[in-house]
């Protein structure tokens, strides 16, 4: 009985730290843009110009399968292995200027390895469709053929992705994407690591280069300082900045707040943004 009583708070503290299971997630985001600037007139007067956009988003995602955590509510495994269907309304408000759009999609992992997803884009006055298909080689390898069609062209591009466990909690992801013509060659990569009791840490980075363009590099990280709370900063090459933090209230509910703004753009711009999720 002595002994039974010392296991208790053990017994407890592992089952609070223990994974968590979802099937559906959903979001809602809200983000206000104000960009303020000057132009100079013809007689060396300056007169100050101002962009205000509010911008609401929903999405959600229903797996037919649980979703394990890693640790953090709101990490998952690199290479998702569970069959989905997802939805998404994206309003846009600009001088009483409205923009609506939707996506619809699925995804379909056979027990053979097989792939295969599909999806639908209405984006104002523009319909793309997307297919792929692809293979499981390992839990840790998936490559897939994509293809889109925006009504003016078709476009197909391989994509890899491919996950390195360092240990029972660690990895490093990496995914690799190229364009039919080698004209858009994408790498990115992601590092999760444990620190120690509920603390961890992501690091992440990206890398495009594209044919006539200039070529783009974006950084970030995010410290989980327990299972529910955590704070994020990127980075990127066009020196935009974004600081955000994530707080789960219990199990199934979290709110997110961010700000982004730009050091090189001339002008005061900042964003907030404001997000709900819902896991369950």
């Amino acid at each position: 009985m002595r002994f039974k009583l010392a296991a208790l708070p053990l017994m407890l503290v592992a089952t609070t730290a223990g994974a968590e299971e979802y099937n559906s997630f959903t979001n809602a985001t809200y983000a206000n843009t104000d960009y303020t600037y000057s132009i100079s007139g013809s007689s060396g007067s300056t007169r100050n110009r101002g962009y205000d956009a509010d911008d609401f988003n929903l999405g959600t995602t229903y797996f037919f399968g649980g979703k394990e955590t890693l640790g953090p509510l709101k990490e998952f495994e690199y290479i998702n292995k569970v069959s989905n269907v997802s939805g998404e309304f994206y309003h846009h408000n600009h001088d009483s200027d409205d923009i609506d759009s939707f996506s619809v999609g699925g995804e379909y992992f056979a027990s053979n390895g097989i792939v295969v997803s599909a999806g639908i884009y209405d984006v104002w006055e523009t319909n793309l469709d997307y297919q792929s298909i692809g293979y499981l080689f390992s839990p840790d390898l998936l490559v897939k053929l994509n293809h889109v069609d925006d009504d003016s062209d078709n476009e197909f591009s391989v994509e890899a992705r491919y996950n390195y466990q360092l240990n029972s909690t660690d990895y490093v992801g990496f995914n690799l994407f190229v364009d039919e013509e080698f004209e858009n060659r994408a790498l990115s990569s992601k590092y999760f690591t444990h620190l120690a009791g509920e603390q961890y840490l992501t690091v992440e980075v990206a890398y495009n280069s594209i044919e006539k363009a200039d070529d783009y590099w974006a950084l970030g990280t995010e410290f989980f300082f327990n299972q529910r709370t955590s704070v994020e900063f990127n980075y990127d090459e066009n020196e935009n900045y974004h600081l955000g933090m994530t707080h789960f209230f219990n199990r199934n509910i979290a709110v997110e707040a961010a700000y982004l703004s730009n050091n090189d753009v001339s002008g005061d711009l900042d964003i907030y943004q404001l997000g709900l999720t819902v896991q369950l």
